[in-house]
């Protein structure tokens, strides 16, 4: 919409420039089109591509089938110059219908994993070892006798003593309700157990992935300190294993309480409050709470164009007291000790309290 927007702009200059017949006036704008939507007419090329070849799964059919002519016709349509201004807004509207159509249909929370990866489905053993699993310490030696214990599960072919294998994928995919649509998926290791991960798309973890890294570093200077290490005091991580720049796989950690949860409880325990105080509140139903991200931007962009800076297209370009500014106002505006009454609240007593602290 950017891009519309400037060229919206750039055809209102040429169409004042009364020295241009009106054929010159369509072919500037035209060249001005096709050179600006170039790198997104590149992009929605690549993807055609990759959702063109061979389907080999029973999804990438359906997709074809449904989706496959009306995307074509949508770089179609993208790629060739409207006639004038008021055409701009047109070029998208056959992707907004296309995503529509998608949105519609994939509101199912689980698929079977032979409908997107049959190849995965029908995995017995591999000698793949499982993400971010640490190589057990007590290596048991080559000339140690074997003794077989059948899990159910193929046992491993790597044949590297105290590594765990990927023998098996789970029957099923949990597809999360959140913007990139990650997924939860079910390895069977060749031990016999379950390991859960979160895969996600559209992202790149390796940073994540180096964080992880450096609290493992953390941890090992705590350990190497007498004082910590007699407090027991460590970092609690999970793995984090990147497959490429924008795909990898999270380890799942069950039975935890993010801290998004915790801030929107407390923003519903507000709203709750102040509602019961005011004059006639049974008469109106609670409003939607807003979101941290529409809090932020409700705070950033009037910041930011008191600093006569409206069209800023990257964070980078943001100025560093306009956010640290903003950041102070969040920070005010949210109780200091909020996580610590959360855990005073769902602890049974000030020994739970304490336990709950030092882990």
């Amino acid at each position: 919409m950017r891009r519309i927007t400037t060229l919206r702009e750039e055809a209102a200059r040429v169409a004042e420039n009364a020295t241009l017949t009106q054929a010159e006036k369509l072919r500037i704008n035209a060249a001005k089109y096709s050179a600006m939507m170039a790198p997104v007419a590149v992009a929605l090329e690549r993807r055609l591509a990759s959702t063109s070849r061979p389907p080999e799964t029973p999804d990438e059919v359906f997709f074809q089938e449904q989706f496959g002519s009306q995307l074509k016709a949508a770089i179609s349509i993208f790629k060739s110059p409207p006639v004038g201004p008021a055409s701009l807004a047109d070029v998208w509207r056959p992707f907004d219908a296309l995503t529509t159509a998608l949105a519609s249909h994939r509101k199912k929370s689980t698929t079977s994993l032979k409908d997107i990866s049959p190849g995965l489905a029908v995995l017995e053993s591999s000698d793949a070892p499982m993400p971010g699993l640490e190589v057990h310490t007590a290596m048991v030696s080559s000339e140690t006798p074997k003794i077989s214990v059948d899990l159910g599960v193929p046992a491993s072919r790597s044949g590297l003593p105290g590594i765990v294998t990927v023998a098996a994928f789970g029957a099923h995919v949990t597809i999360l309700a959140t913007k990139t649509k990650p997924k939860k998926l079910q390895m069977v290791g060749s031990d016999g157990c379950h390991y859960p991960y979160l895969l996600k798309g559209r992202e790149d973890l390796r940073l994540d992935a180096r964080i992880m890294q450096l609290l493992q570093a953390v941890n090992g200077m705590l350990r190497a300190c007498s004082a910590t290490r007699r407090r027991g005091l460590a970092v609690r991580h999970y793995s984090v294993t990147p497959i490429s720049g924008c795909a990898g796989l999270i380890r799942w950690v069950d039975n935890l309480t993010s801290m998004y949860s915790v801030y929107k409880a407390w923003q519903q325990r507000t709203q709750a409050a102040q509602l019961a105080t005011a004059p006639g509140n049974a008469q109106f139903p609670l409003p939607s709470i807003p979101r941290p991200s529409d809090l932020f931007y409700g705070k950033i962009i009037p910041a930011l164009k008191e600093k006569g800076l409206r069209r800023v297209i990257s964070r980078r370009d943001w100025p560093q007291e306009v956010k640290r500014k903003v950041l102070i106002e969040l920070m005010k505006e949210t109780p200091r000790q909020l996580l610590h009454r959360e855990l005073w609240c769902a602890s049974e007593g000030v020994s739970a309290l304490r336990l709950k602290m030092e882990q």
